[in-house]
């Protein structure tokens, strides 16, 4: 067998290993459900003894996505507005939504916004994800499919491609 079949067939063995491992480890995405157990002692007023009892208190489940709950800013160019938007992202049943909740012009001053949804992530793995963005342009308001990348825990990308228009939009966690 030449030398180089032999590399590439050990190459390809080695790729398929490494990718159905990293394609177990993004689809294991379970919600942590945490318990926790207390031992106290109540001394008995008649013997003196001592006797331990247990209870268990059930804390909710937390999700291991909900580190993207919160306040988040965007910050925007464009000569119809140069300024920031901040948004308050929230869970509601399964899906994340987010809503206007303050504008910032170019000199810092803020100002309370109406509170609008803009954003539903329908599909989110606590990297990648999807939903559907809500944006107005020139007086109407649209509503297109976009992607969600997370770059790190206070870092995300929302990109979106409507009809040839593309955009990719920074969100820095407050």
């Amino acid at each position: 067998m030449k030398n180089s079949t032999l590399l590439f067939r050990s190459l390809f063995f080695i790729i398929l290993i490494a990718g159905g491992a990293h394609l177990v480890s993004y689809a294991t995405d379970l919600p942590v459900k945490k318990t926790v157990t207390t031992l106290t002692e109540i001394p008995s007023s008649v013997s003196e003894s001592r006797t331990s009892s247990t209870f268990t208190e059930e804390l909710p489940e937390t999700s291991l996505t909900d580190y993207i709950l919160g306040r988040w800013r965007v910050q925007y160019n464009s000569k119809d507005f140069t300024g920031a938007i901040q948004y308050l992202l929230t869970k509601e049943g399964s899906e994340f939504h987010a809503y206007t909740d303050r504008y910032e012009d170019k000199h810092g001053n803020t100002q309370k916004a109406p509170k609008v949804k803009t954003l539903v992530i329908t599909v989110f793995d606590g990297y990648k994800g999807s939903g559907r963005y809500t944006l107005t342009y020139q007086g109407k308001t649209y509503t297109i499919d976009c992607q969600i990348h997370m770059v790190d825990k206070t870092t995300l990308q929302l990109s979106y491609d409507y009809y040839g228009y593309s955009d990719v939009e920074t969100w820095k966690k407050l």
